[in-house]
């Protein structure tokens, strides 16, 4: 029974609780708020009439705004479940005044207050609980529990205006506030318990809203017209509340004249006995469709494609309206306003809120429920003030306004959601041509003006970063010139490194600047590497140099022999040619020595010379001990490198995969870059499983430098399920970049293989250790479960090789974060971006589901899983292409002592490389 009902109403095991707490919070409000503002609807049209009622929207609206900033300015310094607590114990203080004033017999003042508070604590009980809520809730259970505690307002309403119907007649006006405020009250205890015993779901990145952050009103409107997404999610409330005050006029309006020219006298009481059987009725199928329908239309169609439910009925019910002015459409404007508004559209907006940047989430629901709304209704109330008798054409211009902006919303929707996990990210992985890139044309600027303001900070080593990045872009020279005059020696020496593999490289105020610092009386050490600096532009006299080739300093000794070689003088064609054999000599003893530094000034030396001769002089140093040589040598060879270099191409690689320095393998994959030879490729990409993510963005980037004659070799080593998911990744992405169409003609039949491995891995990762319970499976667990996880990574990012993700990085942390709110909202991005067929096949293994689901949904993909035995098990992962697979197999054979183990690894070895082969002979000796 509890499984049935579970499922009637979408919720997952161990969820009940707190939606019912959550329900019955709804309820408890919903009852005493729907009495106030029942009752006092009908009161004020008895008492005052119709006519008056923009006067009292005006009112409300200027109220609220009031009211909205006072609640912004509580989030500062206190909790939503206060703000709530205390909105709740004004509402039954409202509800006790209002019972005991109606029962005498009040001035004409009290009718509109009473309207007024009515409506005012409605707006802010709205605002409030769905701000509280929000705390305990990420965006995929809000798609299948929101409308739950839609439909428990709506039966508090309900209960509300089937007590009005019944007992007003018996127990008055007075009694039924009296209920009402007893309501709110249960309401309040109910609010505390949530508070004291759920554990609320913070997002990461939250900058303080709940706990005293003291952002200005100034800086919060500065962040809403920075996102497009919010400045028209809060446009369109605002046109939705012109549009419900414009409505509740005209149907009040009808009601109010429809009862009164049926030529029977009005009883007291019998508009709002009227409202209240309408309302309840409404709340029940309100009731009915938010619990058996809008959570499954949502997650099947898509919260893009409800959106525009309201819009299109409000449409429906004007076009006929303007025309005619009957009973029925005075009731579907009203089931339109406490319907179609407050099911569809209040649940739409909850949910698109998610896209709005978090740190304005909790704030954009204030400010709209509480302050955009009260504009809306001031603005509507000063409409209807100047338009008399053409209530129902605006209300139909306000309807198409309406709906435009509703089909912008579904059209930046999925757009936001990326941004705002952009936002909330950090991107290691980009360069500063790549942010740059991603920002928009107002953003570029600003960021290129913080730089330039870094170079006013007092810090050397911000300066420094800053010049850096300036010097990346090409830009603002003078400005970095002005700043390097000022700088101590050691940041001088730091600039000329940067702007010598910089554009302005050769830049004659470059020149000038570093020709000034060779004078020693200001520093001997920045003079050497000046020095050093304009030998490498050939800026130096021979003959100035030759008293320095025999230098004790290895600065000014290898200054020398670069101006011997490089010097631009104007000089003979026999003086130049001794010159060049003096220095060739120099730089023989020089690469002869045994000093590490010695020798790694010369292979900087050589790297100036664009011989296939120096290359070969450089390339056995690649296998030097000392670390410094290797970088040295590595430069130069990257430096040199060009096709003629291809036949030394597989000893670079193996050089490449034995070493483990960063910045050595980085030059090493800049010269395979160089020699572009296509038959390296899949040792390229082998070698890349190991790299570091600088290390493979290089790689990236030097194979699909290589061109389309690359593209077959690609496509088939992605397919190629033995290569390691690393290396097939890399190929896919590659194939993206030089042959999109063909990837994606082959991204079924690749994903399909995939997933099928992903179901496989998680439903054993969390089964075997159960059907096995006498064996220690612990290793075997944990590699189940990361080969699902990697499974799962590889297929994300071969999605966005393929053009069906933005950001696939992006969306494989935020899978793997532990905050809900930051899952959920990954998991709302593929849904919105990627392929419908697709997201339905992993949707069970990445959503945020219960395990019991999860193992259901690998049952239904492949039925005879429970048929597997420990044996066939890890004789599957002994055919993975994962070496950990095959390792954590055969290791449990061994362990297990299964029969035959060893006759099975030596077979294995005769088809496994020779990272396997050496566990294979220790378990063999063990």
């Amino acid at each position: 029974m509890l499984k049935l009902l579970h499922r009637a109403f979408g919720l997952y095991p161990g969820e009940g609780t707190l939606a019912l707490r959550f329900a019955k919070l709804a309820i408890f409000w919903a009852f005493g708020s729907s009495c106030l503002d029942t009752l006092s609807d009908g009161l004020f049209l008895e008492k005052i009439g119709a006519e008056n009622l923009p006067a009292v929207y005006l009112s409300i609206a200027l109220g609220m705004i009031g009211v909205s900033s006072l609640v912004l300015y509580s989030l500062k310094s206190t909790s939503p479940y206060r703000i709530l607590s205390t909105a709740m114990a004004l509402g039954v203080i409202v509800c006790l005044g209002s019972a005991i004033f109606v029962g005498y017999s009040p001035p004409t003042w009290f009718w509109y207050a009473i309207k007024i508070a009515s409506r005012m604590f409605f707006a802010v009980m709205i605002a409030c609980s769905w701000t509280f809520t929000d705390q305990y809730h990420d965006l995929q259970d809000a798609k299948r529990v929101y409308s739950i505690y839609s439909a428990a307002y709506f039966f508090g309403t309900i209960l509300s205006g089937t007590a009005i119907n019944l007992l007003l007649d018996k127990i008055g006006f007075s009694a039924l506030l009296f209920c009402a405020a007893g309501s709110i009250g249960l309401g309040m205890w109910e609010a505390r318990k949530i508070a004291h015993k759920a554990k609320a779901v913070h997002d990461d990145t939250m900058e303080g809203v709940f706990s005293g952050s003291r952002d200005t009103f100034g800086s919060v409107v500065r962040l809403i017209t920075r996102s497009k997404f919010a400045i028209i999610l809060l446009l369109m409330s605002l046109f939705v509340q012109l549009l419900i005050t414009v409505t509740e006029f005209n149907y009040m309006e009808s009601f109010g004249r429809l009862f009164k020219s049926s030529g029977e006298l009005v009883a007291e009481g019998e508009i709002a006995e009227f409202l209240g059987k309408c309302r309840a009725i409404i709340s029940c199928c309100n009731i009915f469709f938010g619990i058996f329908f809008y959570s499954r239309f949502v997650r099947r169609m898509g919260l893009n494609n409800a959106i525009l439910i309201t819009p299109l009925f409000f449409a429906g019910v004007y076009s006929g309206w303007v025309f005619e002015d009957a009973m029925w459409l005075a009731i579907l404007g009203l089931v339109a306003v406490d319907g179609i508004l407050f099911t569809v559209e209040d649940n739409c907006f909850n949910l698109l809120s998610n896209a709005v940047p978090t740190k304005l989430k909790s704030k954009v629901r204030i400010i709209n429920d509480s302050f955009f709304e009260p504009i809306g209704m001031l603005l509507s109330s000063l409409l209807l003030f100047a338009i008399s008798g053409g209530s129902r054409v605006l209300g139909l211009i306000l309807t198409a306004i309406f709906l435009v902006l509703a089909l912008v919303i579904r059209a930046i929707y999925s757009k936001a959601i990326m941004i705002n996990l952009k936002d909330n990210a950090l991107h290691f992985e980009r360069n500063l041509r790549g942010w740059l890139i991603s920002l928009t044309r107002r953003e570029n600027k600003e960021a290129k003006k913080d730089i330039l303001e870094a170079l006013r900070s007092p810090s050397e080593e911000t300066q420094l970063l800053a010049i850096e990045s300036l010097l990346q872009l090409g830009e603002s020279l003078p400005q970095i010139l002005s700043v390097a005059k000022r700088f101590s020696t050691v940041s001088k020496i730091h600039f000329l490194r940067l702007v010598e593999s910089s554009p302005f490289t050769q830049d004659a105020r470059v020149i000038e600047l570093v020709d000034s610092w060779t004078n020693e009386n200001e520093s001997p050490e920045l003079a050497k590497w000046a020095y050093l600096y304009l030998a490498k532009k050939g800026l130096h006299h021979p003959e100035k140099a030759e008293d320095d080739l025999d230098d004790p300093d290895l600065f000014l000794r290898g200054a020398a022999i670069l101006t011997m070689k490089k010097s631009l003088a104007t000089q003979s064609l026999d003086y130049a040619a001794l010159n060049r054999t003096i220095a060739a000599k120099k730089l023989d003893l020089m690469l002869k020595s045994s000093r590490i530094d010695e020798l790694s000034m010369g292979l900087d030396i050589l790297a100036e010379e664009n011989t296939v001769e120096s290359i070969e002089r450089a390339l056995p140093f690649l296998s030097h001990e000392a670390i410094l040589v290797k970088r040295a040598a590595a430069r130069c060879v990257a430096r040199l490198a060009d096709k003629r270099l291809a036949r030394h191409a597989p000893a670079l690689i193996e050089e490449l995969e034995a070493a483990r320095d960063n910045v050595f393998r980085l030059s090493i994959l800049d010269a395979l870059g160089k020699i572009a030879d296509s038959t390296t490729t899949k040792d390229i990409l082998l070698a890349s499983v190991h790299f570091r993510p600088n290390e493979r963005r290089k790689t990236e980037e030097i194979l699909g430098q290589m061109g389309l004659k690359i593209v077959p070799l690609l496509l088939t080593f992605t397919k190629d399920i033995a290569l390691p998911e690393r290396a097939r990744l890399l190929a896919g992405k590659i194939l993206g970049r030089l042959a999109l169409p063909q990837l994606q003609a082959n991204l079924i039949d690749i994903l399909d293989i995939e997933i099928e491995r992903a179901y496989f891995y998680f439903y054993f990762g969390h089964t075997i250790q159960n059907q096995y319970p006498l064996y220690d499976l612990e290793m075997l667990q944990s590699a189940l479960l990361s080969g699902y996880q990697s499974v799962i990574d590889f297929i994300i990012h071969l999605l966005g090789a393929a053009g069906s993700l933005e950001d696939p990085e992006l969306l494989v942390r935020a899978l793997h974060s532990r905050n809900e709110k930051v899952h959920s909202h990954a998991v709302e991005s593929l849904e919105k971006t990627c392929d419908v067929r697709i997201f339905t096949l992993i949707a069970p293994l990445v959503d945020d589901l219960p395990l019991e689901e999860k193992m259901a949904a690998c049952l239904r993909w492949q039925g005879d899983y429970p048929k597997l035995s420990l044996s066939e098990l890890l004789g599957k992962l002994e055919q993975s292409p994962t070496l950990f697979d095959k390792i954590v197999a055969v290791r449990l054979k061994a362990k297990l002592q299964m029969p035959n183990w060893r006759q099975q690894l030596r077979e294995q070895m005769k088809h496994s490389d020779e990272s396997f082969h050496q566990f294979a002979y220790e378990l063999l000796e063990s």
